[in-house]
This record gives C-alpha cells, sequence and structure tokens, in this order.
C-alpha cells in the first residue's frame, strides 16, 4: 500500500476517533505519532521529534496536515465546520432597526 494512502487512513481514523483533532493540527499531529509510533512521542521534547522523525519512522508535519485536508475534502461531517457558532452566519446580515 502506497505511504501516503496508508497515512491518509490513518488520519481518518484519528479525525473520526478524536473530533478535538479536526480542528488542531498540532493535536492531530502529536495523537498520529502517538498511535502509531513504538513509543510514547509526547514524552519527547519538541527538538528530539523535528530532528528524528524520521529514524523513528513518523511522517513529517506537513505530510499529516495535507492528509486532513484531504480526508476532510472526502469526508465533510470530519471538516472543521462548527455548528451553532459565529460560522454558522449568513454572508448576508441584515439589521433592522425600529424607533418607537
Amino acid at each position: 500500500m502506497n505511504k501516503l494512502k496508508t497515512v491518509d487512513s490513518k488520519v481518518l481514523s484519528i479525525l473520526r476517533e478524536c473530533p478535538e483533532t479536526r480542528f488542531d493540527d498540532m493535536k492531530l499531529i502529536l495523537c498520529y505519532y502517538n498511535r502509531y509510533s513504538y513509543m510514547r512521542v509526547g514524552e519527547l521534547s519538541l527538538e528530539d521529534i523535528v530532528y528524528n522523525y524520521k529514524g523513528y519512522g513518523l511522517p513529517c508535519f506537513e505530510t499529516i496536515r495535507r492528509a486532513r485536508q484531504r480526508v476532510q475534502s472526502l469526508f465533510p461531517e470530519l471538516s472543521r465546520q462548527c455548528t451553532g457558532c459565529c460560522c454558522d452566519v449568513p454572508d448576508e446580515l441584515k439589521i433592522v432597526i425600529e424607533v418607537r
């Protein structure tokens, strides 16, 4: 299986199981690294991860970010869209002021 497809399928799994990762790439990356590496990457320093991710057999941050974008384009229900917040305000807003 293509390595890229493997990353996409793993990101899909994380986005389905951990909704908070849909909105934050760093949470997604940490979850990915902790879940799919042979060690607890969260216990390593950022410097160690940045310099040694290939040695640990992990994809770079950008690969995971791009995989999230691809997955979310195919599965809009896993996208960053929020419900019931400012994102739902229509483009055209009409304000009526009534004076009595």
